[in-house]
């Protein structure tokens, strides 16, 4: 693939992305999580993560007001730790 053949590619791509994206937002994760968004993430129950949180096993996790967060970085650290 030449030079040019990229170029009119990333062009192509750029172009799609800024008609189709909503105004102003980009896809990203978040850096902070809720308890559903790790359940997706993790395959566990938003009980089961309650329940870690209980016995004080489990990712680290914040309390924000009555909200708990955890960081995308902890979650994926104890998701590979295997714990």
């Amino acid at each position: 693939m030449n030079q040019q053949t990229i170029d009119a590619l990333a062009e192509a791509v750029a172009e799609r992305l800024l008609r189709e994206l909503p105004r102003g937002r980009l896809p990203m994760t978040p850096e902070y999580l809720t308890a559903e968004q790790v359940a997706q993430m993790t395959g566990f129950s938003t009980k089961s993560l309650e329940a870690y949180r209980a016995k004080r096993q489990g990712p680290p996790f914040l309390k924000v007001g009555h909200s708990v967060r955890y960081r995308a970085d902890d979650v994926r650290v104890w998701m590979e730790a295997g714990e």
